[in-house]
């Protein structure tokens, strides 16, 4: 009976601090360490509780009264693994707010960054389209103070003539069929 009492002390004196835990008495979460060391107490707790049950069950066989003795263990068993699945709940429940936690800092994290991303993007975006816009508007002027000069049209015809040599080596670059074999040579 003394054994009960003191394992059963044992798994309360930790309850204190999962009730803590769920409560939100601590502003930060345990550190992985004790997280790992309540586990581990939790684990072995359990093995203790189902050791001990199968050494009473094996001393009931010497007693006279075996039911009486096995309801009795049972009882005792069904007892303590309650206060113990409390616990084990309670430490899971926190183990998932820790998860959580973890997951939206995560997401937070990615978001912000993502954001950064689209940030640059749009700024890079905003640069070419501003210098694009400038090299258009130097070009009008340029063409505008040339129009209606032989000089200005010859420019213009040399502008088109590079575009048009630009364009057609840009769609030979496009074109990915291999050029067909030659026709057969008649009579051979």
């Amino acid at each position: 009976m003394k054994k009960y009492l003191i394992a059963l002390t044992l798994m309360l004196c930790t309850v204190a601090w999962c009730e803590e835990i769920a409560a939100g008495a601590h502003a930060d979460f345990p550190s992985e360490i004790e997280r790992s060391a309540e586990r581990t107490r939790l684990t072995i707790a359990r093995q203790q509780l189902e050791d001990q049950y199968k050494k009473e069950i094996k001393q009931c066989y010497q007693n006279f009264d075996v039911t009486s003795c096995r309801t009795q263990a049972r009882d005792r068993r069904i007892e303590l693994n309650t206060a113990l699945r409390q616990q084990e709940l309670r430490f899971n429940a926190q183990e998932r707010l820790i998860h959580a936690e973890e997951t939206r800092r995560s997401i937070a994290e990615r978001n912000s960054e993502a954001t950064m991303k689209e940030a640059e993007a749009q700024r890079a975006a905003s640069i070419s389209a501003s210098k694009d816009r400038a090299d258009a508007n130097a070009q009008k002027q340029i063409d505008h103070a040339l129009q209606g000069t032989k000089r200005g049209e010859y420019e213009q015809r040399q502008r088109e003539a590079s575009q048009h040599k630009v364009d057609l080596e840009k769609k030979l670059r496009e074109r990915n069929k291999e050029p067909a074999a030659p026709l057969p040579v008649p009579g051979k």
